[in-house]
């Protein structure tokens, strides 16, 4: 999409707005392209930068062409959502009060559920707003026919379980029927979570390759807002230009306040969405792992090496997970290159080796040389032309001992029937895999690694995000207390996080207790320093 200087006589319902220079590409965006095209538009900033603004605008200047070329299909009908009503009346709805209050034409109806921007002869954009505070309040899309669907902050700003549900997404495009003007979906937001739906779906629609829908992100620069207030002080004089120099040393003031405050409450994770203007991920409570480092495990592609054994990790229970790795050298302490993870949701031990494991273990070249014949049609595969030991090892409930030992949970036996293993407990012991988890993090690669362990980004999206915080133990707000318990780790993570690290818990205890790692570190030699008098020379 070109870039074009818009004319201010396009944006004449807005007065006395200069929108920053990204915001102006979004606005013309908006404003630009055929009648049969949907156009997903993503403005994204930290706080304060003027994206809430920059839609209202888009929308209204959308109006602005209608009204030149299609002056008879107006207002244009849009859609305003945010995750509850609360928030929706004390920011959006406060910004385009804002707006009123600097001279915009707007009209509040229904007791503010509603507002008509122009005049009573000449109506623009009719805006209706929706609270979802319930996933199911995205209801209240349907039979509603609209051309622009406006998400405000889609993501939670502190949390997970807030944000507007995706569903809301899917219904609004739906209601998008408003006939003969560009059909458009605007999404304002402060960089969400890394798992937000908003960017998976940004990413599908992209590949999709749909001849009528476009998707685009645009990410204000932080801070573009103050350079921007200075550019209109430098081009201005007088008092005008006085006003604009205060405007901007108040924006920074105020980003540095936040950046501070954040800080101070240990959420830097905050900091680095909410000013930093970064995709990061969401820190509740206390990660578990707390040595996880993104840049320095996870790597774009991993492939086995020689012919090295396999390991499958386990943790049952009502949605098993698997974690796929492999351990380097003869005697393993080469490092440890995790392949693929997966926890399959509500279903039981046998769907998911089926489902996942075996499919993926071939799709990966893993599959085993014999298997034992069972009863689960698993017996006969091709052989591959390398060939792997395996070992299983997991959580030591699901261990099956023919009949004498919890006969009443046949885990084992499935992975002993469809696998042809045997499985190999793990500890009980919590603090053991816990010390297991966050020392293996820690220790050092060899030559060409960064870290011991590598991640495989490809197989390993939901271990990924749970290493970098999903997986937590919750805090008390109050009093700022962490409870450190697996109990509690897995309430507040749920099964879709808590599973895959654990699972791989049970391996590293087995292989690379933390123990081990303390009398390779306490061997190491101390550094001598610089005999040095008190007077320091």
């Amino acid at each position: 999409m070109p870039r074009r200087e818009l004319d201010r006589t396009e944006v004449a319902v807005t007065p006395g707005y200069i929108p920053s220079p990204t915001a102006e590409e979004f606005i013309w965006a908006v404003r630009e392209g055929p009648v049969a095209e949907l156009r997903v538009l993503i403005v994204q900033s930290s706080r304060g930068e003027g994206k809430t603004t920059s839609a209202a605008v888009a929308i209204m200047t959308l109006a602005e062409r209608v009204s030149q070329e299609w002056p008879d299909r107006l207002p244009v009908r849009a859609a305003v959502i945010r995750d509850s009503w609360v928030n929706l009346e004390r920011t959006t709805i406060e910004s385009l009060r804002d707006l009123g209050r600097k001279g915009l034409a707007i009209d509040w109806r229904d007791q503010g559920r509603q507002a008509v921007i122009g005049s009573a002869e000449r109506p623009l954009v009719h805006l209706h707003f929706f609270g979802l505070d319930r996933p199911e309040d995205a209801d209240k899309l349907q039979g509603f026919e609209a051309s622009v669907l406006w998400l405000e902050e889609g993501a939670p700003a502190a949390g997970f379980e807030s944000g507007i549900p995706a569903e809301a997404f899917g219904l609004g495009v739906t209601s998008l029927r408003q006939r003969g003007i560009p059909k458009r979906v605007l999404v304002s937001m402060n960089p969400p979570d890394g798992d937000a739906w908003i960017l998976h779906v940004e990413d599908l629609l992209a590949d999709m390759g749909i001849e009528s829908v476009r998707v685009r992100r645009w990410d204000i620069p932080p801070g573009e807002k103050e350079r921007h207030f200075r550019a209109l002080a430098k081009a201005a004089s007088g008092e005008e230009s006085a006003a604009w120099e205060a405007a901007a040393d108040e924006f920074r003031a105020y980003r540095e306040w936040c950046q501070g405050a954040l800080m101070a409450i240990g959420r830097k994770d905050l900091a680095t969405r909410l000013v930093g203007g970064q995709i990061a991920d969401v820190q509740v409570g206390e990660a578990v792992v707390s040595t996880f480092d993104r840049l320095m495990h996870v790597v774009p592609a991993l492939e086995a090496m020689g012919s090295w054994p396999i390991l499958r990790l386990y943790d049952g229970g009502g949605s098993p997970s698997t974690v796929i790795c492999q351990p380097l050298g003869d005697d393993g302490r080469g490092g440890l290159n995790i392949l693929a993870s997966h926890t399959s949701l509500n279903q039981p031990l046998e769907q998911h080796l089926q489902e996942w494991v075996i499919p993926t273990m071939g799709r990966r070249g893993l599959m085993p040389v014999q298997r034992t014949p069972g009863a689960y049609g698993q017996a006969t595969q091709a052989v591959r032309r390398r060939t792997f030991t395996y070992r299983d090892i997991g959580d030591p409930s699901m261990l099956w001992e023919g009949g004498t030992v919890r006969t009443q949970n046949t885990s084992g036996r499935v992975i002993q029937e469809m696998l042809g293993a045997t499985l190999e407990p793990g500890p009980v012991d919590w603090d053991a895999r816990r010390e297991a988890l966050n020392s293996a993090f820690l220790r050092a690669g060899g030559p060409e690694r960064k870290r011991f362990i590598q991640i495989d980004k490809r197989d390993n999206a939901l271990l990924i995000q749970a290493l970098g915080g999903r997986f937590r133990y919750p805090k008390d707000m109050a009093s700022g207390r962490i409870l450190q318990t697996i109990a509690a780790a897995k309430k507040a993570s749920g099964p879709k996080f808590s599973g895959v690290p654990d699972a791989l818990a049970y391996g590293l205890a087995v292989l690379y207790p933390a123990a081990d790692w303390l009398r390779q570190v306490s061997r190491r030699p101390v550094p001598k320093a610089p005999r040095r008098s008190w007077l320091g020379a």
